[in-house]
């Protein structure tokens, strides 16, 4: 089966103390994650064929956006973002933009052209296929085992597979506002992103919107906002993974035991615990594990300020390691101060110019620019194994464009000047009624 890290897929900042040994008193055991798996209908995804080894600004995306949440006021917070979901939305609108208002937001994706991002959305995507193929391969082989005799009589099945991981987008139209999706975007955005455009009356588009948010995270997020009266049109990602510790921890080794905040206040957690063989690095800053999730999906942890964490994850070796561990039930929400705050410092303006500036003809029958740009995020994790959601919208609205300038001409009677007021005959002639001039 194929192990792969998919880098800063979802992170989150906890500062731990394990000072205290497992061993303590047992909690009850909280309700499970949901292991219902809807099906959203997705439509095929056509990979595209780019080498994407070159792609240096990738990882800066992730880390430069990391940073900068850390420092505009989450860095005493629990908070978990997720760079991918955000990264897809904005490959809706880059793919929806032209001219200088794509360039800015495909540089700020450390993107250098619209292929290199939309091969980055097929790279990441490939890992959703080879994730839900593994577990459906995984059910058929069980399947069999079970429906043969001699087979069954070997082997032991302990439960039904489950897991899902999807990536998945949908692009949203207000009925009651006056910008429509082109045709050309329409076609794109189910080409390349899979994303089925829906046009919704206006008193209805806060809940279409939810409703879809819902059945994309399996109801581990129920809603992404709840007042869209200003929106005029919607770009929506959707990321969700539950998926099974490779090895899981045994439920008598979870104890209640002390947890030292980033400020040294004292609370108490819920810690799983167990000792087990797993990837493991440490240096003078820091220490990490990595814990391996069913069908090639990792998780990490870190304690301490490791520098570069692509070197810890290349570099961990295989220890056996006493691990503990708390449950983590976790919600964020990040708004345009945040979302829209970094790719202003990343050099984004013109996506952001309400007055007709932003370029998104390729998108819009009208010129429109982006409002708002909203995350939310969850993650679940006990014993059996883990259950995260994110997603990103990001909302347009109709432009106020500034009217166009005219050339204006003067007329100033300050000098001896002539009048007359006249009619128009029937023969299309100036009838003079009166007729005068002033020279003093």
């Amino acid at each position: 089966m194929k192990k792969r890290i998919i880098s800063l897929l979802l992170v989150g900042m906890m500062t731990v103390s394990l000072a205290t040994a497992c061993g303590k008193g047992n909690e009850p055991e909280p309700e499970k994650p949901n292991s219902s798996n809807q099906t959203l209908g997705e439509l095929e995804h056509k990979p595209v064929d780019v080498d994407v080894s070159g792609i240096a600004g990738m990882n800066d995306f992730n880390s430069q956006l990391i940073a900068y949440v850390g420092e505009n006021g989450y860095e005493k917070e629990n908070y978990m973002i997720s760079p991918t979901s955000y990264k897809a939305a904005l490959c809706l609108a880059a793919a929806g933009a032209n001219g200088q208002t794509q360039d800015e937001l495909l540089k700020a994706m450390g993107f250098q052209n619209v292929d290199e991002m939309n091969a980055w959305y097929s790279m990441v995507y490939n890992e959703t296929v080879d994730f839900n193929d593994s577990l459906e391969a995984e059910k058929e082989s069980i399947a069999e085992i079970q429906s043969d005799p001699d087979m069954a009589d070997y082997y032991t099945v302990d439960g039904e597979p489950d897991g899902a991981f999807r990536l998945v987008n949908s692009i949203w139209a207000n009925e009651d506002g006056n910008p429509e999706f082109t045709q050309e975007y329409i076609d794109l955005a189910k080409e390349m992103y899979s994303a089925p455009a829906t046009t919704v009356p206006g008193a209805d588009f806060a809940d279409a919107v939810n409703s879809w948010v819902s059945d994309a995270t399996d109801g581990l997020i129920n809603s992404i906002t709840n007042d869209m009266s200003s929106v005029d049109l919607a770009l929506v990602n959707a990321l969700y993974l539950r998926a099974g510790w490779v090895d899981s921890f045994p439920e008598g080794g979870t104890v209640v035991d002390d947890f030292t905040t980033i400020d040294s206040d004292t609370v108490t957690k819920s810690y799983m615990c167990k000792q087990d063989d797993t990837y493991y690095y440490e240096d003078e800053n820091g220490k990490l594990i990595i814990l391996p999730l069913d069908y090639g999906v990792k998780a990490a942890f870190v304690l301490g300020e490791i520098d570069d964490i692509d070197t810890a994850l290349k570099e961990a070796t295989e220890y056996e390691v006493d691990i503990k561990l708390p449950k983590l039930d976790m919600e964020s929400e990040f708004g345009s101060s945040v979302l829209i705050g970094y790719l202003k410092s990343q050099g984004v303006e013109l996506a952001f110019d309400m007055s007709g500036n932003a370029d998104f003809s390729t998108m819009s029958t009208v010129p429109v620019y982006i409002s708002d740009i909203l995350q939310k995020t969850r993650i679940k994790t006990d014993e059996e194994g883990l259950e995260a959601a994110a997603v990103t919208a990001i909302m347009m609205t109709e432009s106020a464009a500034m009217p166009e300038e005219k050339e204006v001409k003067t007329f100033y009677a300050t000098e001896p000047f002539k009048f007359f007021v006249y009619t128009e005959l029937e023969n299309e002639e100036n009838e003079i009624l009166f007729y005068g001039h002033m020279v003093k």
